[in-house]
């Protein structure tokens, strides 16, 4: 991308694409015309700071709810649940099993 294009983006990055830049932000490092153009556009327009924040929320809690997580938490079913899981685990057919 020439310096011409790369200045104009900085200048007239509109909401989808700083909503895009903002995303893949959380996924790989932006090259410096991207970090420009999303850091002035998030300078004035209140909407794509709040999209922002509100990805940065997602990812964290997903994180922190991985974390959290047992391999699989038994203990959150009923006794109920778990009877039909395992009678169905028991009644299905061996090609439809699943591989534990």
């Amino acid at each position: 991308m020439n310096r011409l294009r790369r200045l104009r983006l900085i200048v007239t990055l509109r909401c989808e694409s700083a909503s895009e830049l903002a995303s893949r932000q959380f996924d790989e490092p932006l090259d410096l015309a991207d970090r420009l153009a999303l850091g002035g556009h998030l300078i004035v327009c209140p909407a794509c700071r709040r999209f922002r924040r509100q990805i940065q929320f997602l990812r964290e809690a997903c994180r922190r709810r991985i974390h959290s997580l047992d391999a699989i938490e038994l203990d959150a079913l009923s006794a109920g649940a778990r009877a039909r899981i395992l009678r169905s685990l028991r009644d299905a057919p061996p090609d439809a099993r699943p591989d534990v």
